[in-house]
């Protein structure tokens, strides 16, 4: 069995606000967090999903950020490695947002 620090971790990024108009606001992309730092991220707002692959979580926050209108919110609990500010939220669908209902991926 892999040690715990050796496993990824899950997140939601969330948008409050859609500036462009495009992915709608809630829960737009889930993504894991790999031990290495890598991260990918499945898109689950558009007609055309896609899954992206960036260095960090914080390349993540950079370009979807939308100045802090979209944050990561953590599906499940930090391990003992991870820092303080990675404390689990957890992360639901908005009624009424583009992803409120489950999609398949």
């Amino acid at each position: 069995m892999p040690d715990i620090d050796d496993l990824p971790r899950l997140f939601a990024l969330h948008r409050r606000y859609d500036l462009t108009g495009g992915s709608g606001t809630g829960v737009i992309a889930y993504g894991t967090r790999y031990p290495s730092g890598r991260v990918t991220l499945a898109w689950r707002c558009s007609d055309v999903r896609s899954v992206s692959v960036y260095d960090d979580i914080a390349d993540v926050e950079q370009i979807h950020g939308h100045n802090g209108l979209t944050d990561v919110r953590w599906i499940d609990p930090p391990t003992s490695a991870m820092a303080a500010s990675d404390r689990p939220v957890v992360a639901a669908p908005t009624a009424g947002s583009c992803c409120a209902a489950p999609r398949d991926m």
